[in-house]
């Protein structure tokens, strides 16, 4: 007999076919749902798993590869071998050495006024004019006056002869005795009391005689108010004395005015000069022709110029003495009264490594600077020596390398810089040596420094 038995049909198992199928679909559809959470459950610990190992590879990568190192933007300076400038310093004022109160020299009433405030004239330029109608009269009369001597002269003409001679005797007499009086070898009363003697006798031998006929004539008196007359006349024109601005006209056109009285003041500013005041102590290292750096705080400018004069005498009370330094002033941009900072060269220490000035930055009180070399700043500590206010003196680079004319040294950013860091250039300042007109008008200082 056989062991296995086929399969009941439906019918035979006593349930009806409809039935089962039923049956079997539940137990399907109970199962999906299960089946599902498993799958789910699974994907979500792969994806976890996953995760967690591109996390792990991301860090091994990182650690293999280190971060890019970013570079600091700076300024460089070059490195320079040149001449030193020690500047004495002084502040003072411009003025202008050409400035004029015009004042009226014949007095009458004013009948036009040319001119205002502000005006630029030129020199004879007239600026005013007073009523000449009398001065005109005079002038007439005089002439006449003049030609009233002449013709009396005319008369008497045959009455006098003048001697050539003794007019040429008396010439190198009178040489003679000015100059043994000017050596000291005759004294102010003898010579005195030897011209007169002379004078008497040349007159006596004919030397004076129509100088005398004019003066007896009225010729020479007539001759003088004629002269006189003239100027008065030419007066009555207030004119420019130089070529100015005119300020302060203080007289209108109507008003009777009289001698002396100011009309107005014409400055000229085409070259003016600053007056500084000069320590007692600074005064050992100046001289006339010296170099100077004007700085005019009102407009920003630097000019070039030179000392002009020194005084030959020191302010008591402020100890100081006053130093004139003239320049030109074409644009008209300086004006007298300007505050004035003047750098005058004192001494120079020549043939001098140097840096400029913001490049050394002190650190462990220790001076140093950074020397650019391609993309990395490399730290040298220095010794310094002499600075002004744009250059330091490089004695000695203790370590870190080298340093020589030419090469870039950092001037900004710098404080919290490291060695070795990296940089990249911004902008490469020029060499900008502002006492580069001085050579040769300054001795040199080096005895003195060492």
């Amino acid at each position: 007999m056989s062991r296995y038995r086929t399969p009941m049909s439906p019918r035979e198992a006593g349930l009806p076919a409809p039935a089962l199928l039923l049956a079997l679909g539940l137990i399907l559809l109970l199962g999906l749902p299960s089946a599902g959470c498993r799958g789910g459950g699974g994907g979500a610990a792969a994806d976890s798993t996953a995760a967690a190992g591109a996390d792990s590879s991301a860090a091994e990568a990182a650690e293999e590869e280190p971060a890019k190192e970013k570079a600091i933007k700076v300024n460089v300076g070059e490195v320079r071998r040149g001449d030193l400038v020690l500047p004495v310093y002084a502040d003072g004022t411009i003025r202008t050495p050409r400035s004029a109160a015009v004042k009226t020299k014949v007095g009458g009433q004013l009948l036009e006024v040319k001119v205002r405030d502000g005006d630029r004239v030129r020199r004879g330029q007239v600026l005013a004019r007073i009523d000449p109608r009398e001065y005109e009269l005079a002038r007439e009369e005089s002439r006449y006056r003049h030609l009233a001597a002449l013709s009396q002269m005319a008369a008497e003409g045959d009455t006098f002869t003048t001697n050539a001679a003794a007019v040429a005797d008396f010439v190198a007499e009178r040489d003679r005795l000015a100059a043994a009086h000017d050596r000291g070898e005759l004294a102010r009363e003898a010579y005195q009391a030897q011209l007169l003697d002379l004078e008497k006798s040349a007159l006596q031998d004919g030397a004076f005689r129509e100088a005398v006929f004019q003066q007896r004539t009225g010729l020479a008196e007539a001759r003088l108010a004629e002269e006189r007359a003239r100027l008065n006349l030419e007066y009555t024109e207030i004119r420019a004395p130089f070529d100015g601005v005119v300020q302060g006209v203080a007289m209108v056109i109507g008003e009777i005015i009289g001698s002396g009285a100011l009309f107005c003041t014409v400055t000229n500013n085409d070259r003016l000069e600053a007056a500084a005041n000069v320590l007692e102590a600074d005064l050992g290292d100046l001289a006339v022709g010296r170099p100077v750096l004007l700085a005019v705080a009102a407009t920003g400018d630097t000019l070039r110029a030179r000392v002009d004069v020194i005084s030959p005498t020191l302010d008591q009370a402020s100890r100081t003495c006053e130093v004139l330094i003239r320049f030109a002033n074409p644009d008209g941009r300086l004006r007298p009264g300007m505050f004035v900072r003047a750098q005058i060269a004192g001494v120079v220490f020549r043939d001098r490594l140097l840096v400029p000035k913001d490049a050394v930055l002190v650190r462990d009180n220790r001076p140093l600077v950074f020397k650019r070399e391609d993309d990395r700043a490399r730290w040298l500590y220095v010794d310094t020596g002499l600075q002004n206010d744009q250059w330091v003196e490089i004695l000695a680079v203790h370590s870190g390398g080298s340093l020589d004319a030419g090469e870039d040294v950092v001037v900004s950013d710098h404080l919290t810089l490291a060695h070795e860091a990296k940089i990249s250039v911004r902008k490469r300042m020029p060499p900008d040596d502002r006492w580069d007109f001085a050579a040769g008008a300054v001795p040199d200082g080096s005895a003195e420094a060492r």
